[in-house]
């Protein structure tokens, strides 16, 4: 679906469209697999794009409640279309992020650079609530803000040439 429906919308960039397997689906798995252990109520998967994690997540996790936030109109048409094919009673899609606080498990997938990530996310968080983050490429970790707390994390090295990548678990406490 994800290659058909890029022809027509550009769903992810036109290069990584034929390598989607490592950069999208496998990164989204291991990041999934981290995440897992945190999972205790709803789960939301911010700037979902294309669907990655939180499709990957909902797939993995079919008991896990899911909701999707995706403010791009032409990803909310797609991104229905995949829900429906899925069938995947627990997965849901929102558009932009609500203006109420977020509390579970929460995916932030490369939907913005890590500064402002912890500055948005401030604004959308409940205390103790989880922030799931990857770092990749040749990026560089620099230490979370003090009202988060890392409470851990996992290096892996995505297949083929992906390179390496790092996932964390930031906890919030404002």
């Amino acid at each position: 679906m994800l290659r058909q429906w890029n022809e027509q919308i550009n769903l992810v960039s036109r290069k990584s469209i034929d390598q989607s397997f490592g950069p999208h689906y496998a990164d989204s798995l291991f990041i999934c697999d981290f995440a897992g252990q945190y999972l205790k109520d709803d789960v939301h998967d911010i700037g979902t794009g294309a669907g990655f994690p939180g499709v990957i997540f909902a797939a993995r996790y079919p008991e896990a409640s899911v909701t999707l936030y995706e403010k791009s109109l032409k990803k909310q048409t797609f991104l229905a279309a995949v829900l429906t094919q899925l069938a995947l009673p627990k997965l849901q899609l929102a558009g932009a992020v609500p203006e109420q606080r977020l509390s579970g498990l929460i995916l932030a997938r490369a939907v913005f650079p890590r500064e402002e990530l912890f500055a948005f996310m401030r604004a959308h968080l409940t205390p103790e609530s989880i922030l799931i983050t990857n770092l990749g490429g040749r990026a560089e970790a620099s230490s979370p803000p003090k009202d988060f707390s890392k409470i851990g994390e996992k290096q892996y090295r995505l297949p083929l040439q992906y390179g390496e990548r790092k996932v964390e678990a930031l906890r919030f406490r404002p």
